[in-house]
């Protein structure tokens, strides 16, 4: 198929709705729950800090479903490598002379590869960025409702998953007036 990509339903709502598409709603795509997928364990230590951080704001705005969890863990361990790859040349520098097993330099000055490294994982997880909302340019147009803040008795009822004592409320005893002459 050529020409543009699809946009999810979901991106399409958060951008306001189908009025400036001027196409029909796609009542027909699939919808899958909204839900946090479980962080892959092959993941290591830093991907699965990204994956806790930017999980906890997908979720939030209702982006995050079972379905995200492979593009969600490739942007998570292109996110890891680009740090790793950021550390490394930062220790050793963007050039280094190479040397042999004797330890004498042959005095040609070459590029880091982990500059290399860098900049792909830098490609990798940026494209990721923006299929998931993460980017700037991709989340400049959707409109996100803000979270109602919750009162003392909502954050109990919350915390209770959901169960809450319903108490019937009080009735009010309204006085009737009675006027001279009417009788009801």
């Amino acid at each position: 198929m050529k020409g543009r990509k699809s946009i999810p339903s979901k991106i399409i709502q958060l951008r306001g709705g189908t009025k400036h598409t001027h196409q029909p709603p796609r009542d027909q795509e699939p919808q899958p729950p909204e839900k946090m997928p479980s962080c892959p364990r092959h993941l290591d230590k830093e991907a699965r800090k990204e994956w806790r951080r930017a999980g906890k704001i997908l979720q939030a705005i209702g982006l995050m479903t079972e379905l995200d969890r492979a593009v969600f863990a490739g942007y998570c361990q292109a996110w890891s490598s680009w740090v790793r790859a950021c550390v490394e040349l930062a220790k050793s520098g963007p050039v280094y002379v190479r040397k042999d097993e004797d330890g004498k330099s042959d005095r040609i000055p070459r590029h880091n590869p982990w500059s290399r490294v860098m900049r792909e994982a830098d490609e990798a997880w940026t494209k990721k960025a923006v299929l998931l909302g993460l980017s700037p340019s991709s989340r400049a147009s959707l409109k996100v409702s803000k979270p109602k803040t919750q009162n003392k008795a909502q954050k109990f009822r919350d915390s209770k998953n959901g169960f809450a004592i319903v108490r019937p409320k009080p009735k009010s005893k309204a006085r009737t007036i009675k006027r001279p002459g009417k009788e009801r």
